[in-house]
């Protein structure tokens, strides 16, 4: 049996130049769904969800010298969630920062802030999400030449406090955070380190901070049509209940452009998991994906990103892609993933298949103009009787 995603997507985009350095842009995304099995099984007393949600977003930009500001309002709705002829206010600030260059080399960017690296796997700005993601953190670039370098630093206080550090977001949202991106490039060959730093507060003593440390390596090779890509991290610290980590992420992909139309794509990717035949085991080996993106990767019907998500076993992801272009404002993207667990998981005393799913997703883009994009998605998943077990509903 197939679930089934239809999703109509317009933006509406506005960038006017009013000064020299001064600017407003707008994006007003209104997004409409029919949901039949989208994040998880339906079974017999479900019935499709269909609604509309919109993103509306105002920016002012400014920018002097060597200073830059920006300044984002939003706000998100559900058409209908609103009684008519009532005062809701749901105005929020999605950016809101400043940027100094230092000198040619070095900046310097400080207060609430997109964060977003490599193809947003561990860190994203969430674009799928209508409400987005930004994090309040100081962020110092350096660039030079073929060298670039980030560091960022965040710490989350939830008030004023006259003593103590205690969070009061502390069960969902991390204390602190910190980041070293470094990348090099060698003619078609680019290298990047990624790590980061978060930790949660302890469950019992909030003075106490439960550290993760997630680290790997990036390598981009480019050669005119063909590119490949290889990703390896690797996890540890301690999970906020004090569990020590040891998980590990892979990611190959390949990629070529047959044609100015058309670009292929292969790959794997692979999120370690939790083996339930080990009963010594105490340690959690379940690699979690952090702040990055749910949607875009892993398929786009949304039943695998965080550990929650494949109860712990991790996750085997080969997918095959397409993109087509029509004509220069036009194009369609054709997914095909295949799931599978990548450790043991038991149900009743017995070891499951660890093969969950297969998934194709379809994606039309159409720009109509410099100011307004269409986007137009169909997904459907065919799941097996493991996937049933681990999303419990009716594959």
């Amino acid at each position: 049996m197939k679930q089934k995603l239809i999703i109509l997507l317009s933006i509406l985009s506005i960038n006017t130049t009013l000064f020299a350095q001064f600017q407003v842009q707008g994006v007003i995304r209104p997004r409409f769904e029919f949901r039949n099995g989208y994040g998880t099984l339906r079974n017999d007393t479900t019935t499709p969800a269909v609604f509309v949600s919109q993103r509306s977003r105002l920016s002012f930009l400014y920018e002097k010298d060597n200073l830059q500001t920006k300044f984002t309002m939003f706000d998100y709705r559900v058409w209908g969630d609103q009684v008519w002829k009532k005062d809701v206010p749901s105005m929020g600030v999605h950016e809101l920062w400043a940027k100094y260059k230092l000198n040619d080399k070095f900046s310097i960017k400080f207060g609430r802030q997109e964060l977003k690296y490599d193809n947003s796997r561990l860190i994203s700005s969430v674009n799928w999400n209508q409400i987005g993601a930004a994090h309040d953190a100081l962020l110092l670039k350096y660039l030079n030449n073929d060298w670039s370098a980030n560091l960022v630093v965040a710490w989350n206080q939830s008030s004023e406090n006259k003593f103590g550090t205690d969070y009061e977001y502390a069960t969902s949202y991390y204390k602190s955070l910190n980041i070293f991106w470094l990348q090099k490039k060698f003619n078609n060959l680019t290298v990047s380190s990624l790590s980061i730093l978060d930790g949660m507060q302890d469950l019992i003593d909030a003075e106490k901070i439960r550290f993760r440390f997630t680290s790997g390596l990036k390598f981009n090779y480019k050669n005119n049509d063909f590119q490949f890509i290889a990703r390896v991290f690797l996890q540890t610290g301690e999970l906020q209940n004090t569990q020590n980590i040891n998980a590990f992420y892979t990611n190959l992909e390949l990629s070529y452009k047959t044609s100015d139309k058309l670009k292929l794509y292969v790959g794997n990717e692979i999120k370690s998991g939790n083996d339930a035949t080990d009963v010594n085991n105490t340690e959690s080996n379940a690699f979690d994906i952090l702040y990055g993106a749910r949607h875009k990767l892993n398929g786009r019907i949304g039943y695998f990103s965080t550990p929650s998500t494949t109860k712990g076993a991790g996750l085997i992801d080969t997918y095959l892609k397409g993109t087509y272009k029509f004509a220069k404002n036009t194009s369609l993207l054709t997914e095909y993933h295949y799931f599978a667990l990548q450790n043991n998981y038991i149900e009743n005393n017995v070891v499951i298949n660890k093969f969950l799913a297969h998934e194709i997703d379809f994606v039309f883009d159409r720009k109509v103009s410099e100011s307004v994009k269409l986007q137009a998605g169909y997904s459907m998943i065919f799941g097996g009787e493991s996937l049933e077990i681990i999303k419990d509903g009716n594959a």
